[in-house]
């Protein structure tokens, strides 16, 4: 339930009834009748997948504001046919009554503990997951209980209160949270989805969440927090820490793999990495037998290879195999699945894992085995996600597939710093999380606490001008301005010089300090520039030189962000005609938002005069 301080009583029940049952009588007692035809057509109304968003709003609210504003609902005439038709009762109908309190009615063609699961099996999730959630929902909605739901509160003075800045109802849950931090703390017990932009305090409200669930009654062992790497483990593990919430589980995706693993009996001899020089045997071999014109991968193009099956496709060697066999002669697919095999053998014969191997081991173990699936599902009651925007398909796989049947799921993240396509990683995933979880609830922070008020507006003026994207606010959350200067050069070759003459300036007693570029090549530039005396001080770590890729979740009091120029921030290949204007140039214009928004407060901006990235000028910082 929702921290609403002005709720009702509702009476939660369902009532699945096999066959026909009289409309009329229905709704002499009360319900709200609902059609399973005109639901349905509503629902395909509602869905709305793609990149581009004009709000933060959810595109089901409008199907199902009816069991907000209806205590009794009945749907009738449920086909339950395909997994489509139970994904519709499942997403549309029964999980948002019961966040809701609703009394429903389904009457349906066939009775729930009836359907087969090998019939409704869904090849996205491996197993049939959506009729395992509904027969879990069914059995918590069996008992009839009287509960608290939030009282319905119509549109127009929902938006009401935003413009007159009315009290939202909410108990303040911790001293320092702003209102919009508070909202998401103390959201419903189903999906929830927060949209945290730079700098907007999202660790604090993950921190503030868990105490809120563990207020509410869930066991910290049967608490999962998760993220994409060891070190912001490590810092979230701290923080809750210090917050007094102890014994919650904190753990990467690949150490939540390895956990799974071990604990079903189920980790293969020893975990490790393959050297380049079998990764090019390996390679030559593949080539080899694809036959003649077959394209022959580098070492780094291999690793992506293999790492394309095991964490984007999910398959097995076999069914790559299997599905290059298709495929005209030649074709890269048939180079790519011999070696994903050669590989795969190569690993069993050395009795060895991959680090991938304990996803996608994972995956394959909880999707092939329903009794696995069950205890581990068991053992997390609620899932918490940091940093979604930059997971890849197995690991969302991974954690959707542990928070069902619950589907108490957090996830905090902001697709306009999703920076790793390259990865795998997908701002649609962020976006289109409605898609997925229709009655999810989304919650937008909309203070930047890390960066002077200038960077802060600059940054936001910046990313509106991408479109895949949601349209949010953004505000400064700090009183002081912050400074930003550009500094445009004659020469390109200067700019290294001129970056190593202003770090010889920076006194270690101004706050920390780091160069950032879009390529290593130009941070070489500069060490080399600065020479021995820049070499001491980046290894005493008075000054940090990184990619703006490897800057991400940093900051710093200053940033001197080196080589913006058009071309080479943003890269010249996707601004060739023909390059998508969705795709490659939103991605450069998400890692210039990102690398605006490391410095707490001065930015300095070093391009070539003449040459200024149009992203200067749509951030209206000025071009040289």
């Amino acid at each position: 339930m929702h921290g609403k301080c002005h709720s009702r009583i509702r009476r939660r029940e369902l009532q699945w009834l096999a066959g026909q049952v009289d409309a009329g009588v229905l709704r002499r007692e009360g319900y709200r009748v609902l059609p399973y035809a005109q639901l349905a057509a509503a629902v395909a109304k509602a869905r709305r997948p793609g990149g581009g968003r004009s709000s933060l709003a959810n595109p089901a609210a409008g199907v199902l504001g009816v069991f907000a504003r209806h205590a009794r609902v009945a749907v009738v005439g449920a086909p339950c046919a395909t997994a489509a038709d139970l994904q519709v009762l499942y997403g549309y109908v029964l999980e948002p009554a019961f966040r809701s309190g609703c009394a429903l009615v389904v009457t349906a063609a066939r009775p729930l503990d009836d359907l087969d699961a090998t019939a409704f099996y869904e090849p996205e999730w491996g197993c049939a997951c959506t009729l395992e959630r509904m027969r879990h929902l069914a059995a918590m909605y069996g008992t009839p209980a009287e509960v608290a739901a939030p009282a319905f509160v119509p549109a127009w003075r929902r938006l009401w209160r935003q413009v007159s800045r009315r009290d939202d109802g909410l108990p303040k849950l911790a001293p320092r949270l702003d209102p919009e931090q508070n909202a998401a703390v103390a959201a419903g017990d189903g999906v929830v989805q927060v949209i945290a932009p730079a700098g907007s305090g999202k660790t604090t409200v993950l921190v503030e969440r868990v105490r809120e669930l563990c207020r509410r009654g869930t066991p910290a062992d049967r608490i999962l927090c998760s993220t994409f790497n060891r070190d912001a483990c490590v810092e979230i593990a701290a923080r809750l820490e210090k917050a007094g919430i102890p014994g919650i589980g904190v753990r990467s995706f690949h150490g939540l793999g390895l956990h799974i693993l071990k604990g079903e009996g189920r980790l293969r001899g020893g975990l490790g990495t393959t050297d380049d020089d079998t990764w090019r045997a390996l390679a030559e071999a593949a080539a080899d037998a694809a036959g003649p014109g077959a394209r022959r991968f580098d070492v780094a193009d291999a690793q992506n290879v293999v790492s394309l099956y095991k964490l984007k496709l999910m398959i097995t060697p076999e069914q790559a195999l299997a599905r290059a066999a298709g495929k005209a002669p030649g074709a890269r697919a048939h180079t790519a699945s011999r070696l994903y095999a050669l590989y795969e053998a190569h690993l069993r014969k050395r009795d060895q894992l991959d680090f991938d191997d304990l996803i996608f081991n994972a995956i394959r173990l909880l999707q092939d085995d329903a009794a696995a699936r069950e205890r581990w599902q068991a053992r997390f009651e609620r899932v918490l996600v940091d940093e979604y925007q930059d997971i890849e398909p197995a690991q969302a796989l991974l954690i959707g597939l542990l928070a069902a049947p619950h589907d108490s799921l957090f996830c905090v993240g902001d697709e306009d710093q999703c920076i790793y396509a390259w990865r795998r990683a997908a701002v649609q995933r962020v976006i289109e999380l409605d898609q997925a979880y229709p009655g999810l609830e989304r919650y937008p922070l909309v203070r930047n606490y890390r960066c002077g008020r200038d960077i802060t507006h600059a940054s936001r003026r910046l990313i509106r001008h991408n479109t895949q994207r949601f349209s949010k606010p953004l505000h400064a959350g700090v009183r002081e301005r912050g400074r930003i200067r550009v500094w445009p050069l004659a020469e390109a070759r200067a700019c290294a010089a001129f970056t190593a003459r202003m770090l010889d300036a920076h006194a270690d007693g101004d706050g920390s300090v780091a160069v950032l570029a879009r390529t290593g090549r130009l941070l070489e530039a500069v060490g080399a520039a600065g020479g021995e005396a820049l070499q001491a001080r980046v290894a005493a770590g008075a000054v940090e030189l990184a990619t703006v890729h490897g800057s991400k979740g940093r900051e710093w009091d200053r940033v001197i962000l080196v080589g913006a120029d058009q071309g080479q921030f943003p890269l010249a290949r996707t601004l060739r005609p023909g390059a998508s204007a969705g795709g490659g140039l939103e991605d450069e214009r998400r890692l210039f938002y990102v690398a605006l928004t490391r410095a707490r407060r001065r930015l300095d901006v070093v391009h070539t005069k003449g040459k200024a990235s149009q992203f200067l000028r749509e951030a209206g910082i000025g071009a040289g």
